[in-house]
Protein backbone atom coordinates (compact mmCIF):
# COMPACT_ATOMS: atom_id res chain seq x y z
CA UNK A 1 0.00 0.00 0.00
CA UNK A 2 1.31 3.68 -0.70
CA UNK A 3 2.10 5.80 1.93
CA UNK A 4 0.60 9.21 1.77
CA UNK A 5 3.71 11.48 2.14
CA UNK A 6 5.04 13.22 4.97
CA UNK A 7 2.78 10.53 6.56
CA UNK A 8 3.96 7.13 9.14
CA UNK A 9 2.37 4.06 8.02
CA UNK A 10 1.38 1.83 10.73
CA UNK A 11 0.63 -1.83 10.61
CA UNK A 12 -2.40 -3.80 12.33
CA UNK A 13 -0.87 -4.52 15.11
CA UNK A 14 0.62 -0.55 15.93
CA UNK A 15 -3.18 0.18 15.28
CA UNK A 16 -4.51 -2.21 17.59
CA UNK A 17 -2.11 -1.24 20.80
CA UNK A 18 -2.82 2.76 19.53
CA UNK A 19 -6.35 2.06 19.98
CA UNK A 20 -6.17 -0.01 23.31
CA UNK A 21 -3.87 2.93 24.50
CA UNK A 22 -6.66 5.30 23.23
CA UNK A 23 -9.20 3.65 24.64
CA UNK A 24 -7.57 3.89 28.15
CA UNK A 25 -7.12 7.44 27.77
CA UNK A 26 -10.73 7.83 26.99
CA UNK A 27 -11.85 6.13 30.16
CA UNK A 28 -9.86 8.80 32.28
CA UNK A 29 -12.14 11.23 33.61
CA UNK A 30 -12.27 14.33 32.20
CA UNK A 31 -9.25 14.17 30.14
CA UNK A 32 -11.07 14.68 26.73
CA UNK A 33 -11.71 18.18 27.99
CA UNK A 34 -7.96 18.80 28.66
CA UNK A 35 -6.89 17.53 25.51
CA UNK A 36 -9.16 19.72 24.10
CA UNK A 37 -8.32 23.02 26.12
CA UNK A 38 -5.09 21.79 27.67
CA UNK A 39 -3.04 25.36 27.15
CA UNK A 40 -6.34 27.13 29.00
CA UNK A 41 -5.61 24.53 31.74
CA UNK A 42 -1.51 24.92 31.75
CA UNK A 43 -2.58 28.93 31.65
CA UNK A 44 -4.98 29.11 34.75
CA UNK A 45 -2.89 26.40 36.64
CA UNK A 46 0.55 28.81 36.43
CA UNK A 47 -1.70 31.90 37.01
CA UNK A 48 -2.87 30.50 40.23
CA UNK A 49 0.35 29.15 41.22
CA UNK A 50 2.24 32.00 40.45
CA UNK A 51 -0.22 33.64 42.43
CA UNK A 52 -0.05 32.10 45.77
CA UNK A 53 4.18 31.52 45.29
CA UNK A 54 5.38 34.92 43.91
CA UNK A 55 4.91 38.40 45.30
CA UNK A 56 3.26 41.29 43.87
CA UNK A 57 2.75 38.73 40.21
CA UNK A 58 -0.95 40.10 39.69
CA UNK A 59 0.67 44.08 39.65
CA UNK A 60 0.28 45.14 35.98
CA UNK A 61 4.00 45.61 36.03
CA UNK A 62 4.33 41.99 35.86
CA UNK A 63 1.82 41.48 33.57
CA UNK A 64 3.55 44.32 30.70
CA UNK A 65 7.13 42.82 31.39
CA UNK A 66 5.68 39.44 30.67
CA UNK A 67 4.04 40.38 27.58
CA UNK A 68 7.14 42.11 26.26
CA UNK A 69 9.15 39.37 26.66
CA UNK A 70 6.64 36.77 25.50
CA UNK A 71 6.82 38.93 22.24
CA UNK A 72 9.59 37.47 20.40
CA UNK A 73 8.14 34.02 20.66
CA UNK A 74 4.59 34.60 20.05
CA UNK A 75 5.54 36.00 16.76
CA UNK A 76 7.89 33.13 15.93
CA UNK A 77 5.52 30.75 17.05
CA UNK A 78 2.80 32.04 14.68
CA UNK A 79 4.58 31.53 11.97
CA UNK A 80 6.11 27.79 13.14
CA UNK A 81 1.82 26.91 13.36
CA UNK A 82 1.24 27.49 10.09
CA UNK A 83 4.81 25.76 9.15
CA UNK A 84 3.62 22.61 11.09
CA UNK A 85 0.25 22.62 10.20
CA UNK A 86 1.36 22.12 6.82
CA UNK A 87 3.50 18.73 8.10
CA UNK A 88 6.50 20.82 8.27
CA UNK A 89 8.91 22.11 10.69
CA UNK A 90 11.36 24.86 11.20
CA UNK A 91 14.13 24.86 13.39
CA UNK A 92 16.51 27.57 11.64
CA UNK A 93 13.71 30.63 12.86
CA UNK A 94 16.72 31.61 15.61
CA UNK A 95 19.22 32.07 12.63
CA UNK A 96 16.71 33.50 10.38
CA UNK A 97 16.11 36.45 13.68
CA UNK A 98 20.15 36.80 13.90
CA UNK A 99 20.10 37.35 9.91
CA UNK A 100 17.64 39.85 9.79
CA UNK A 101 18.95 41.65 12.69
CA UNK A 102 22.67 41.81 11.39
CA UNK A 103 20.91 43.11 7.85
CA UNK A 104 19.17 45.42 9.69
CA UNK A 105 22.50 46.65 11.80
CA UNK A 106 24.80 46.88 9.05
CA UNK A 107 22.55 49.22 7.12
CA UNK A 108 21.67 51.04 9.79
CA UNK A 109 24.73 51.82 11.32
CA UNK A 110 26.01 52.88 7.60
CA UNK A 111 24.07 55.27 6.94
CA UNK A 112 21.15 53.95 5.56
CA UNK A 113 17.44 55.41 6.67
CA UNK A 114 15.88 53.65 9.49
CA UNK A 115 12.80 52.40 6.83
CA UNK A 116 15.03 50.68 4.34
CA UNK A 117 17.11 49.32 6.66
CA UNK A 118 13.91 47.47 8.10
CA UNK A 119 12.94 46.72 4.57
CA UNK A 120 15.19 45.12 3.81
CA UNK A 121 15.89 43.01 7.12
CA UNK A 122 12.47 41.47 6.30
CA UNK A 123 13.67 40.99 2.83
CA UNK A 124 16.32 39.28 4.36
CA UNK A 125 14.72 36.88 5.91
CA UNK A 126 11.95 36.51 4.02
CA UNK A 127 14.49 34.77 1.11
CA UNK A 128 15.41 32.76 3.72
CA UNK A 129 12.37 31.46 4.12
CA UNK A 130 11.80 31.01 0.46
CA UNK A 131 15.05 29.11 0.12
CA UNK A 132 13.64 26.69 2.93
CA UNK A 133 10.24 25.93 1.08
CA UNK A 134 12.12 25.69 -2.05
CA UNK A 135 14.29 23.12 -0.85
CA UNK A 136 11.64 21.44 0.59
CA UNK A 137 8.96 21.72 -1.92
CA UNK A 138 10.43 21.46 -5.44
CA UNK A 139 13.63 19.50 -4.16
CA UNK A 140 11.73 16.67 -1.38
CA UNK A 141 14.35 17.08 0.88
CA UNK A 142 12.95 16.62 4.67
CA UNK A 143 12.19 19.52 6.54
CA UNK A 144 14.60 19.20 9.34
CA UNK A 145 17.25 18.08 7.32
CA UNK A 146 16.69 22.01 5.37
CA UNK A 147 16.74 24.05 8.21
CA UNK A 148 18.77 22.27 9.81
CA UNK A 149 21.34 23.58 7.71
CA UNK A 150 19.85 27.04 7.71
CA UNK A 151 20.55 26.76 11.08
CA UNK A 152 24.17 26.02 11.48
CA UNK A 153 24.95 28.20 8.75
CA UNK A 154 22.80 31.10 9.65
CA UNK A 155 24.79 32.22 12.65
CA UNK A 156 27.90 32.71 10.29
CA UNK A 157 25.88 34.68 8.01
CA UNK A 158 24.80 36.82 9.72
CA UNK A 159 28.65 37.28 11.24
CA UNK A 160 30.06 37.79 8.02
CA UNK A 161 27.20 40.06 6.79
CA UNK A 162 27.43 42.19 10.47
CA UNK A 163 30.91 42.14 10.41
CA UNK A 164 31.29 42.22 13.88
CA UNK A 165 29.88 39.89 17.15
CA UNK A 166 27.91 42.90 18.21
CA UNK A 167 26.56 46.02 17.20
CA UNK A 168 25.29 48.80 20.00
CA UNK A 169 21.58 50.59 18.85
CA UNK A 170 21.29 52.35 22.02
CA UNK A 171 20.64 56.19 21.92
CA UNK A 172 19.37 55.68 18.28
CA UNK A 173 15.87 56.11 16.84
CA UNK A 174 15.64 52.39 16.47
CA UNK A 175 16.88 51.97 20.15
CA UNK A 176 14.07 54.50 21.39
CA UNK A 177 11.37 53.01 19.37
CA UNK A 178 12.44 49.57 21.17
CA UNK A 179 11.26 51.39 24.26
CA UNK A 180 8.74 53.24 22.91
CA UNK A 181 5.06 52.91 24.67
CA UNK A 182 2.14 53.66 23.13
CA UNK A 183 0.00 56.67 24.98
CA UNK A 184 2.86 56.35 27.18
CA UNK A 185 1.42 53.45 28.87
CA UNK A 186 1.07 50.16 26.42
CA UNK A 187 4.64 48.76 25.14
CA UNK A 188 5.08 48.92 21.54
CA UNK A 189 5.91 45.13 21.52
CA UNK A 190 2.41 44.16 22.80
CA UNK A 191 0.40 46.26 19.84
CA UNK A 192 2.53 44.99 17.13
CA UNK A 193 1.80 41.01 18.73
CA UNK A 194 -1.74 41.59 19.23
CA UNK A 195 -1.72 43.22 15.40
CA UNK A 196 0.29 40.07 14.49
CA UNK A 197 -2.36 37.66 16.41
CA UNK A 198 -5.32 39.36 14.53
CA UNK A 199 -3.59 39.21 10.98
CA UNK A 200 -2.80 35.55 10.95
CA UNK A 201 -6.07 34.56 13.23
CA UNK A 202 -8.14 35.63 9.90
CA UNK A 203 -5.82 34.58 6.99
CA UNK A 204 -6.35 31.21 8.73
CA UNK A 205 -9.98 31.27 9.20
CA UNK A 206 -11.02 33.05 6.26
CA UNK A 207 -8.49 32.54 3.34
CA UNK A 208 -8.19 29.93 0.75
CA UNK A 209 -4.67 30.05 1.96
CA UNK A 210 -4.91 28.43 5.12
CA UNK A 211 -7.04 25.34 3.89
CA UNK A 212 -4.50 24.64 1.16
CA UNK A 213 -1.85 24.52 3.99
CA UNK A 214 -4.00 22.01 6.54
CA UNK A 215 -4.67 20.11 3.08
CA UNK A 216 -0.99 19.80 2.77
CA UNK A 217 -0.62 18.82 6.29
CA UNK A 218 -3.52 16.28 6.23
CA UNK A 219 -2.34 14.11 2.73
CA UNK A 220 -0.02 16.29 0.58
CA UNK A 221 -0.90 14.14 -2.77
CA UNK A 222 -4.10 13.66 -2.02
CA UNK A 223 -4.17 17.76 -2.03
CA UNK A 224 -1.99 17.70 -4.87
CA UNK A 225 -4.44 15.39 -6.91
CA UNK A 226 -7.58 18.09 -6.08
CA UNK A 227 -5.49 20.50 -7.76
CA UNK A 228 -3.97 22.23 -4.79
CA UNK A 229 -0.34 23.72 -6.00
CA UNK A 230 1.78 22.30 -3.18
CA UNK A 231 4.85 23.59 -4.12
CA UNK A 232 3.72 27.00 -4.03
CA UNK A 233 2.01 26.58 -0.81
CA UNK A 234 4.80 25.30 1.20
CA UNK A 235 7.38 27.81 -0.28
CA UNK A 236 4.43 30.26 1.28
CA UNK A 237 4.57 28.88 4.59
CA UNK A 238 7.84 29.02 4.88
CA UNK A 239 8.41 32.51 3.29
CA UNK A 240 5.28 33.99 6.31
CA UNK A 241 7.64 32.22 8.90
CA UNK A 242 10.54 34.03 7.92
CA UNK A 243 9.08 37.24 7.78
CA UNK A 244 7.48 36.70 11.55
CA UNK A 245 11.11 35.78 12.54
CA UNK A 246 12.36 39.33 10.50
CA UNK A 247 9.74 41.28 12.96
CA UNK A 248 10.62 39.50 16.10
CA UNK A 249 14.44 39.95 15.49
CA UNK A 250 14.10 43.40 14.36
CA UNK A 251 11.77 44.59 17.54
CA UNK A 252 13.97 42.10 19.92
CA UNK A 253 17.17 43.95 18.93
CA UNK A 254 15.28 47.46 19.20
CA UNK A 255 13.95 46.85 22.43
CA UNK A 256 17.67 45.04 23.81
CA UNK A 257 19.77 48.34 22.15
CA UNK A 258 21.93 45.95 19.99
CA UNK A 259 22.52 43.04 18.40
CA UNK A 260 24.58 40.00 18.98
CA UNK A 261 24.44 37.87 16.32
CA UNK A 262 25.31 35.10 18.82
CA UNK A 263 23.49 35.37 21.05
CA UNK A 264 20.10 36.68 19.20
CA UNK A 265 17.12 34.01 18.75
CA UNK A 266 19.60 31.42 20.58
CA UNK A 267 17.09 28.31 21.52
CA UNK A 268 13.95 30.30 20.57
CA UNK A 269 13.29 27.11 17.75
CA UNK A 270 12.78 25.37 21.39
CA UNK A 271 10.02 27.77 23.00
CA UNK A 272 8.26 27.90 19.58
CA UNK A 273 8.03 24.39 19.00
CA UNK A 274 6.71 24.24 22.72
CA UNK A 275 4.22 27.05 22.34
CA UNK A 276 2.69 25.02 19.36
CA UNK A 277 3.05 21.89 21.12
CA UNK A 278 0.99 22.98 23.81
CA UNK A 279 -1.22 24.90 22.02
CA UNK A 280 -2.82 21.70 20.61
CA UNK A 281 -1.71 22.18 16.38
CA UNK A 282 -0.85 18.51 15.35
CA UNK A 283 2.45 17.60 14.71
CA UNK A 284 1.14 15.78 11.88
CA UNK A 285 -0.28 18.55 10.22
CA UNK A 286 -3.91 19.39 8.78
CA UNK A 287 -5.11 21.57 11.43
CA UNK A 288 -4.03 25.03 12.39
CA UNK A 289 -4.91 26.23 16.10
CA UNK A 290 -3.71 29.81 16.28
CA UNK A 291 -5.68 30.72 19.76
CA UNK A 292 -4.06 27.62 21.18
CA UNK A 293 -0.47 29.08 19.97
CA UNK A 294 -1.14 32.28 21.55
CA UNK A 295 -1.83 30.68 25.04
CA UNK A 296 1.07 28.46 24.62
CA UNK A 297 3.14 30.99 24.19
CA UNK A 298 2.40 32.80 26.85
CA UNK A 299 2.46 29.65 29.06
CA UNK A 300 6.01 29.16 27.96
CA UNK A 301 7.08 33.30 28.98
CA UNK A 302 4.85 32.87 32.12
CA UNK A 303 7.50 29.63 33.41
CA UNK A 304 10.64 31.93 32.30
CA UNK A 305 8.87 34.74 34.51
CA UNK A 306 8.39 32.40 37.59
CA UNK A 307 11.28 30.79 37.59
CA UNK A 308 13.42 34.05 37.25
CA UNK A 309 10.99 36.30 40.03
CA UNK A 310 11.34 33.57 42.71
CA UNK A 311 14.98 33.54 41.75
CA UNK A 312 15.22 29.84 40.82
CA UNK A 313 18.47 28.91 38.65
CA UNK A 314 17.35 29.65 34.84
CA UNK A 315 18.25 26.13 33.85
CA UNK A 316 15.14 24.84 35.61
CA UNK A 317 12.22 26.71 33.60
CA UNK A 318 14.07 24.49 30.94
CA UNK A 319 12.84 21.25 32.41
CA UNK A 320 9.42 22.69 33.66
CA UNK A 321 8.68 23.60 29.76
CA UNK A 322 10.12 19.95 28.44
CA UNK A 323 7.31 18.69 31.50
CA UNK A 324 4.58 20.77 30.18
CA UNK A 325 5.18 19.72 26.44
CA UNK A 326 5.41 15.97 27.21
CA UNK A 327 1.93 16.25 29.34
CA UNK A 328 0.22 18.55 26.71
CA UNK A 329 1.79 15.63 23.61
CA UNK A 330 0.46 13.02 25.77
CA UNK A 331 -3.22 14.07 26.69
CA UNK A 332 -3.96 15.85 22.73
CA UNK A 333 -2.88 12.44 20.99
CA UNK A 334 -6.01 10.98 19.11
CA UNK A 335 -4.45 8.99 16.79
Amino acid sequence: MEVPCGKMYMDSSTKTSTATSIGLLKSIPGLGAFRDHGATVFFLALIALSALITPNFLSFGTLENTLVQVFPVMLVALGMTLVISSGGIDISVGAIMAISAAVLARLYTSGVGLAPSIGCGILAAGLCGLFNGILISRFRIQPIIVTLVVMIAGRGLAMRVQGQLSTSLEYTPLGNFGLYKVADKVPVQIVIMLAAVAIILFVVKKTVFAKHVEAIGDNCRAARLVGINTLATTIGVYTVCGIMCAIAGCMEAARIGAVNVAQLGLFIELDAIAAVAIGGTPFSGGRTRILGTVVGAVVVGLVTVIVNMNDIPSHYSMVFKALIVVVAMWTQRKK
